[in-house]
């Protein structure tokens, strides 16, 4: 074959250590499992505000209302208020308890131990409550302002969501300022929202 038995090892195994230190295998799972929880964290923000976008549309035209959001209102909130924060999610820093949690199981996909629910119902709470808003204003305004009123909660809820996420413990015992990319991201999507 021309190959030795260590080459054959090296070939046909899922893992090849480089070097004989355990420090380097414990840092590589501490990577491998703050990755998975990033990409959980930013799939989990992206599909539950799609959700709540879905709603304030599909419900707001099965009630007979006008169109809460224009196309154009709809893209901006997909490009500017989805997009950013969920990049940031994707470098949040890692937990500080990461290492003390059980091993995940393989057989599990990214969406087990309930995230399909989560994400149902917080998208539908996003939707809901952007579609109340539209129906006071348009009650009280009019459609134009109803349509900003709508515009403008949907993308701070969708913004306080991606906080929301970034933990199951409380906001303030993470810490609000720690994943300084989120903090940026905010910043951002508020800079664009007063020069419109």
């Amino acid at each position: 074959m021309g190959l030795n038995g260590t080459d054959v090892a090296k070939n046909a195994s899922d893992m090849i250590l480089t070097d004989d230190n355990f420090v380097t295998i414990v840092e590589a799972v501490k990577q491998g499992r703050n990755i998975f929880d990033s990409i959980r964290k930013a799939v989990h923000f992206l599909i539950a505000t799609n959700i709540g976008e879905i709603v304030v549309i599909f419900f707001g035209l099965l009630l007979g209302m006008n169109a809460p959001l224009l196309a154009i209102q709809l893209l901006w909130i997909n490009l500017v208020t989805d997009s950013i924060p969920a990049i940031a999610l994707g470098l949040e820093p890692e937990d500080k308890n990461i290492m003390n949690k059980k091993p995940r199981d393989s057989k599990k996909g990214i969406f087990s131990d309930g995230l399909w629910g989560k994400i149902i119902v917080e998208g539908f709470m996003i939707g809901i409550l952007t579609l109340f808003i539209f129906s006071v204003g348009n009650r009280k305004y009019g459609l134009e302002v109803a349509r900003t009123m709508a515009f403008v909660s949907l993308g701070i809820i969708e913004l306080i969501h991606s906080f929301n996420i970034r933990s199951e413990e409380s906001i303030f015992k993470v810490g609000v300022f720690k994943n300084k990319y989120l903090v940026r991201s905010i910043c951002i999507r508020a800079n664009h929202a007063s020069t419109e």
